[in-house]
C-alpha cells in the first residue's frame, strides 16, 4: 500500500496540485457529520462500510486519519493548495472539537486514546475492544475480542501495553535495515512511462524546443514513473526512511505509531507484536518476518474507549 504524499482531497495533475473532486465531497461530508453530533468512530465505520476509499483499493478509515482532516489547516487554501473549507466551517470544528474533549469523564489525552489503529486478537484476528474498570485490583483494563464466536479477553494495562509498543520501535529506529526492501523484478517501464520517454526525446531533439513544454512533459513522466512503482517495494522504502530519521523514543510516539503501523497484534501469551505498514511484524526475537495473514489488519478498527 502506497502512503499517501498529499491531504485526503488533493491530486497532482501535470505535476500542479489540485482539488481531487471525488476526495473533496468526502472531505465536505467528514466536516458535516462530524458538526451534526457524529464521533470520529461512527464516521469512520460508515466510511468502511459504505467502500469509500482513502488509498486507490484501501478503504482502512480510523479515528487518527478523521483527526488528521478536521485539523489540517491546508484545507483553507495554505501552502500552495486550494482551498477545499472555509474558515467558518474550520473554526466551527476546532470548537467542537475541543469541546467534546472537555466534556469527557476520562482523560481523553493520555497515550492510550491516541492510538489510532486497530489492536487484533491472537485467536481469531479480529479488533479487540478496550475496557477499565477500577475496581480490577490488579490490572484495570482489558482487551476484549469483538467477535461474538471468539471473545478472548486480555489482561493488559495501558502503561504496559504502551511501553511494549515503544520498545519494538525502538528496535526498528536502532537498525532500519531490519525493514526489508522487497527485490524489484526485472520489468519494462509502463506504456505512459515509455511513450514519455520518446515525447521528451523528440522535443530535445528540436532546435528550438519550448521549455515549458518540456518541463511540464517531465513533470508528467515523474508522476507516471511515480504511479509505476511496485506498492511493496515503495512502501518499505518509506517505512525504512522513516525510522532512519527518528530520534530514539523516550516516550510513546502516537504520530509515529498513526504513520507507520498497520496494527498491534496480541499474543497468545499477552505480548504483543507490530504489524508495519509493510506486512512485516516486529516482535518477541524469531518474530520479526511477514505476517502469514492480513485477516488481523483487515478486521476493525482501534477502539480505546471505556466501557
Amino acid at each position: 500500500m502506497k502512503l499517501r504524499t498529499l491531504p485526503y482531497g488533493y491530486q497532482f495533475t501535470d505535476g500542479v496540485i489540485t482539488v481531487h473532486p471525488r476526495e473533496r465531497d468526502t472531505v465536505t461530508e467528514i466536516s458535516k457529520a462530524y458538526l451534526d453530533g457524529k464521533s470520529l468512530l461512527q464516521i469512520a465505520e460508515r466510511l468502511n462500510a459504505d467502500g469509500v476509499e482513502y488509498l486507490p483499493g484501501v478503504t482502512g478509515w480510523n479515528k487518527a486519519r478523521l483527526k488528521r482532516i478536521i485539523e489540517d489547516e491546508r484545507y483553507l487554501g495554505r501552502e500552495s493548495y486550494p482551498a477545499i473549507l472555509d474558515q467558518e466551517i474550520f473554526d466551527a470544528l476546532q470548537r467542537l472539537k475541543t469541546e467534546r474533549n472537555t466534556q469527557k469523564n476520562c482523560d481523553r489525552g493520555t497515550d492510550i486514546f491516541q492510538l489510532g489503529v486497530p489492536v487484533n486478537c491472537p485467536a481469531c484476528g479480529h479488533s479487540m475492544r478496550r475496557h477499565s474498570d477500577s475496581r480490577l485490583k490488579s490490572v484495570e483494563q482489558r482487551w476484549t475480542c469483538q467477535n461474538p464466536e471468539c471473545k478472548k479477553r486480555i489482561a493488559k494495562s495501558d502503561e504496559e501495553l504502551l511501553r511494549e509498543i515503544t520498545k519494538l520501535l525502538n528496535r526498528a529506529i536502532s537498525a532500519p535495515e531490519m525493514i526489508r526492501i522487497p527485490e524489484a523484478a526485472d520489468r519494462e517501464p509502463c506504456a505512459e512511462v515509455r511513450k514519455l520517454d520518446n515525447e521528451i526525446g523528440r522535443m530535445l531533439e528540436g532546435y528550438n524546443a519550448d521549455k515549458d513544454a518540456l518541463q511540464k512533459a517531465m513533470l508528467r513522466r515523474i508522476s507516471a514513473a511515480y504511479r509505476d512503482i511496485p506498492n511493496e517495494i515503495y512502501t518499505a522504502k518509506r517505512l525504512r526512511a522513516v525510522f532512519a530519521s527518528a530520534e530514539p523514543l523516550s516516550s510513546f510516539p502516537a504520530d509515529l505509531v498513526n504513520r507507520a503501523v498497520k496494527a498491534i497484534r496480541f499474543h497468545e501469551d499477552g505480548t504483543i507484536g507490530v504489524l508495519l505498514t509493510n506486512d512485516q511484524e516486529i516482535g518477541k526475537e524469531g518474530q520479526n518476518g511477514n505476517s502469514d495473514s492480513d485477516t488481523a489488519a483487515k478486521n476493525g478498527t482501534a477502539n480505546p474507549s471505556d466501557g
